[in-house]
């Protein structure tokens, strides 16, 4: 049954773009039509014609679909200083950093202490976030970013095994505070609290030596954010639109925003912390937010995105409806619309489908 599932959904793409799903899969289809609206008009049965724009930059914020499901709660056993937090897929541990004396914590989703991690003086430590292959990425006031992995077997850093990056001088304390990583364009994203307020991306180095690099500055956060937040105190990439949501310290309050220029989809205040450092995925595209001192607190995505035969699952039987739905054999609910839309485009179309069977395949 899955094999004749999956022929129906390579002809239903090889339809769409003329090119079937691995092709699509093997070259990146989100960076393979980057910045192209695609239009097309498909008949099908009953002289239907359907016209579908497929945007790849989302004209919603998936900011809107969250709620406060767990209030902010200490962390008993951090004495202070949490500034930053992160998700390591692979064996769905958190981690979280102290500011300044370099200690990480590495936690269960139920926010159980599994292990201290000591020895990471790498400076004014402000925030961590996991590439992939065991590498993890910390981000220090100062401006350096240093790249390695964490021991298993033992529970000290070795910092000499890190791959230190300098991408910024600074002195004080206003300088880089939060780093997200896109794993696919293996760009980083950091930054920089304030006075100015400023916003860096670079690509990850091919080698593993110590370096100096240049950022690009995509546009001038004092300006983009102007009226909006006060400072930047974290960051986080959200594969699902290919934008970062931007933490705010002072504003308590997190941002939807195009990297490429600044413009903001959506804002969401953050109640009863004080001073939120960290922000990071869990399942489901839930939101963890950590503050200072040892405090964390999550934002629950209330829709199964995916899921819209409704029974608690993401599989094929959902993509074989979103097919049906295009071709013009079935209708649709509002709410199974707005769990179609995986890419916040305000269409459905080939785009969530994709979406969906990388869900699907984990």
């Amino acid at each position: 049954m899955k094999y004749t599932f999956l022929m129906k959904v390579q002809k239903f793409l090889q339809q769409l773009l003329g090119i079937d799903y691995m092709t699509i899969r093997e070259n990146n289809y989100r960076k393979l039509i980057s910045n192209i609206n695609i239009r097309f008009f498909l008949t099908f049965k009953y002289n239907f014609i359907f016209f579908f724009i497929a945007s790849l930059y989302a004209q919603n914020s998936p900011l809107y679909f969250y709620s406060q499901e767990v209030m902010p709660t200490e962390i008993i056993w951090i004495e202070d200083d949490l500034s930053g937090c992160t998700r390591k897929n692979d064996n769905n541990s958190l981690y979280m950093i102290e500011n300044d004396q370099g200690k990480i914590w590495e936690l269960d989703t139920n926010f159980n202490h599994l292990r201290t991690i000591l020895g990471g003086h790498f400076g004014d430590e402000e925030d961590l976030v996991y590439l992939n292959n065991e590498d993890f990425a910390i981000v220090t006031e100062e401006g350096h970013l240093f790249i390695g992995s964490f021991p298993i077997n033992n529970n000290n850093i070795e910092i000499n095994n890190f791959q230190k990056i300098t991408f910024s001088n600074h002195d004080g304390n206003t300088g880089p505070e939060g780093v997200a990583y896109d794993s696919l364009s293996q760009t980083f994203f950091i930054v920089k609290e304030k006075n100015p307020m400023a916003f860096y991306i670079f690509q990850r180095p091919s080698h593993n030596n110590d370096t100096t690099i240049t950022v690009t500055i995509p546009f001038d956060a004092e300006i983009a954010f102007y009226g909006i937040m006060d400072d930047l105190s974290s960051i986080t990439y959200d594969y699902r639109t290919n934008r970062v949501l931007i933490l705010s310290d002072d504003s308590q309050k997190v941002i939807d925003v195009e990297p490429t220029d600044g413009s903001i989809f959506g804002e969401m205040i953050i109640n009863g912390m004080e001073q939120p450092e960290g922000i990071c995925f869990l399942d489901n595209y839930d939101l963890l937010f950590v503050s200072e001192p040892n405090f964390y607190t999550i934002y629950s995505n209330f829709s199964l995105f995916g899921d819209i035969n409704f029974d608690g699952q993401i599989n094929y039987y959902d993509i074989e409806l979103i097919i049906e739905y295009l071709y013009g054999h079935i209708l649709l609910t509002e709410y199974q619309k707005i769990n179609v839309d995986i890419d916040y485009n305000h269409n459905i179309d080939i785009f969530d489908i994709l979406l969906i069977m990388d869900i699907s395949d984990n």
